[in-house]
């Protein structure tokens, strides 16, 4: 199973109760936290609703921190080191083409997912420079690329934090405008990290624009900082989105009552806290704090079925780049979201919830050394919400809806789950994998907004009564999925990789078309021209002994790199296919697009991405299971004909590491005219290609 650690986040997840909002005065709510605030929305409905002044935000705000910090909560505690949270739980049986190069520019573009939609990436270029944020420092390097060189040119490190990194760039060619995202490293794993509150507290992005007109002495002409953790962001002309989740706190909170003195100290301290003291603010230039939001730009949800505990209060915001003093403004909501989704005129937020149920589960944990016996349990019913926001004339909240099933485990291949067309939004869920209630793992839907009522809704789904071919077989999980105008694309996997075409010209009665099934499975879908899947991930030989291999039926070996024709999608099928490497190999793409680079010059497709290779001699007899000893780190070439379909692979551009350092899953490249450039850690090569 891949990833399986990152569904952690789910299991916390909840979209609770309200949202933010601009300052206001205290407000006391109850200090006996088993005392509920009058509903005054629907249960069980995913949409928000704008609180009517802050006095309602501020105390639903107040009920949800006391319902967390203002009680004893057994099934809550520490343990371990570095303030790592347990929860106790019983265990749960679960039985549009992206953007490519400007071809009179003759230079690669980051790998995005929307045309015209850009994306944070650690290496950009604008055909004469390269832009690299260094792993692990906050620091930027400049490259000039100089064909068969591309000599340092200059470095500028930004901000004197020392736990700090970049984790993404954006580059505005026109404006020479260069934007570096910026947020605290983190020692905490994806699966723990969603357990603690103090993961999410007191945590900042940081935004510096820079003015790159001379690369030679960079100049930052603004930061801007804003409370929270960044989920994701995008650009969209000159103006960058960001999603933010923020967990409030207050000086002298203490994160896990044991007692009751401990308990109502902290509800003393919610009781006398304002609203401003639970909202995220902004910096900018390290100034005094400002306020982000008024009371209308904030809201709440409109159900009570979800179990929390965090307090998180998420934001969508908009940054006119060419403004001279930059200035988030947007919407915000309390709860939580796991990605973001964006076409050029709307940005989804979509976040997997559990369905709790009051089947009590007796377990036991410790807490200050006592043994406690607690029963909670939660039913392996998870469904998605997702919050659609227009983006004509600023953020604005269009509406809500539910699906069952979720996005996944890998946190970058989320949004690929989603796509936009004709005002429709299609997306592929996984709702497990226990044959006897689950013959289909996956679910594909087609949603349209409804204005009357605030609602995303379901337009029709697969499969259903009328089209009952199931998507994916029992076992199976979805590895890759790609929505191309009216077309979408679907890989499940577990002992071969059957790949399906769906028809979504009709998004009302949408049409699965073809199935092809074969060795391996793709961890990612990419265009080649109009009849041709590129897909990239591993090959796998069948375990026809045990049935189990790596516990999905198979044993994976090298990355393969399957061209499949969907000319016909009734009967797709494999025209070519490339298998790198042995058993360990693996490539930067089955983690994220960003490291898959391309080039349309004529008919001719330049591709390129890194390849950790393992092809080393091992002390075990050959076979399936035996992994294979580490032998370079490389970029892979490829020259693909987009007409005929023909692909050709070319000597790789070999990093000059000579023992094996780990670095493969940061590893990028562009392409420049006739060259290729190749970041391995925080050095580049280039070669003819």
């Amino acid at each position: 199973m891949k990833n399986l650690h990152s569904l952690g986040l789910s299991i916390s997840i909840a979209l609770l109760l309200s949202a933010c909002g601009g300052g206001g005065s205290s407000t006391t709510v109850s200090t006996n936290p088993s005392t509920p605030v009058t509903p005054t929305t629907n249960a069980n409905k995913p949409a928000l609703k704008q609180a009517a002044n802050n006095t309602e935000l501020e105390t639903l705000i107040k009920q949800q921190m006391l319902e967390i910090y203002g009680t004893v909560r057994p099934e809550i505690y520490p343990c371990g080191r570095g303030g790592i949270v347990c929860v106790a739980e019983p265990s749960m049986t679960t039985n549009a083409p992206s953007a490519v190069a400007d071809t009179a520019k003759n230079v690669s573009s980051t790998n995005t997912q929307e045309t015209n939609v850009d994306e944070a990436d650690r290496l950009k270029t604008d055909g004469e420079y390269l832009y690299a944020a260094e792993l692990n420092t906050p620091s930027l390097n400049i490259f000039k690329a100089n064909q068969a060189s591309a000599p340092f040119v200059s470095k500028i490190t930004l901000g004197t934090d020392s736990n700090a990194r970049l984790s993404g760039l954006y580059l505005d060619t026109a404006n020479k405008t260069l934007v570096a995202l910026a947020e605290e490293q983190q020692m905490y794993g994806i699966w723990s990290r969603w357990f603690i509150p103090s993961y999410w507290q007191n945590q900042q992005t940081q935004m510096y624009l820079l003015n790159v007109a001379n690369p030679a002495n960079p100049v930052q002409t603004a930061k801007l900082t804003v409370d929270g953790q960044a989920i994701s962001s995008r650009r969209i002309g000159s103006t960058m989105y960001v999603a933010t989740r923020h967990s409030p706190t207050l000086p002298g909170l203490e994160q896990y009552p044991s007692t009751e003195a401990a308990a109502a100290a902290n509800r003393t301290l919610i009781n006398n806290a304002k609203l401003a003291d639970f909202l995220p603010d902004y910096q900018l230039n390290g100034g005094s704090k400002t306020d982000i939001f008024s009371g209308n730009d904030c809201f709440m949800t409109q159900y009570t079925d979800k179990k929390s505990y965090q307090t998180s209060i998420v934001s969508l915001l908009a940054i006119d780049l060419n403004d001279a003093t930059p200035t988030p403004q947007g919407k915000c909501f309390a709860g939580d979201t796991e990605t973001l989704y964006a076409s050029t005129e709307a940005i989804y937020l979509a976040t997997t919830s559990y369905n709790y149920s009051n089947d009590a589960l007796t377990s036991t944990v410790v807490s200050n050394d006592t043994a406690v016996s607690t029963s909670i349990a939660y039913a392996p019913n998870i469904s998605t919400d997702l919050h659609k926001f227009s983006l004509a004339g600023g953020i604005n909240y269009k509406g809500s809806g539910r699906v069952e099933g979720h996005l996944g485990w890998q946190q970058e291949m989320k949004p690929f789950r989603l796509s936009e067309h004709n005002d429709v939004l299609r997306l592929i869920t996984y709702v497990g994998e226990t044959p006897s209630t689950n013959p289909t793992p996956a679910r594909l839907y087609t949603l349209q907004e409804n204005a009357a009522n605030k609602s995303l809704d379901i337009l029709a789904k697969l499969p259903n009564a009328t089209r009952p071919a199931p998507l994916g077989k029992p076992g199976e999980q979805i590895y890759a999925t790609r929505f191309l105008g009216d077309r979408g694309y679907l890989v499940t996997f577990r002992a071969t990789d059957p790949l399906y075409a769906l028809d979504l010209s009709k998004p009302a009665d949408p049409v699965m078309l073809g199935e092809l099934e074969i060795d391996g499975y793709s961890d990612y879908l990419h265009p080649v021209g109009e009849h041709y899947l590129l897909g990239i991930g591993k090959d796998a030989v069948p375990d026809t002994t045990s049935n189990w291999g790596d516990g999905r039926g198979a044993w994976v070996q090298g990355v393969k790199v399957a061209l499949i024709d969907v000319t016909d999608p009734t009967n797709p099928r494999e025209q070519d296919k490339i298998i790198i490497g042995k058993r360990g190999t693996d490539t930067a793409v089955s983690q994220s697009h960003h490291a898959l680079t391309s080039l349309q010059r004529g008919n001719n497709l330049q591709v390129a991405f890194p390849v950790s290779l393992h092809e080393g001699d091992t002390d075990y007899p050959p076979g399936p299971s035996v992994y294979y000893n580490w032998s370079r780190d490389q970029l892979y070439r490829l020259n693909i004909n987009t007409q005929t379909g023909a692909m050709q692979a070319l000597p790789p551009l070999v990093s000059n590491s000579a023992t094996q350092d780990y670095l493969w899953p940061y590893d990028r490249s562009v392409m420049i005219d006739n060259y290729v450039y190749y970041l391995h850690g925080d050095k580049v090569l280039s070669q003819a290609w």
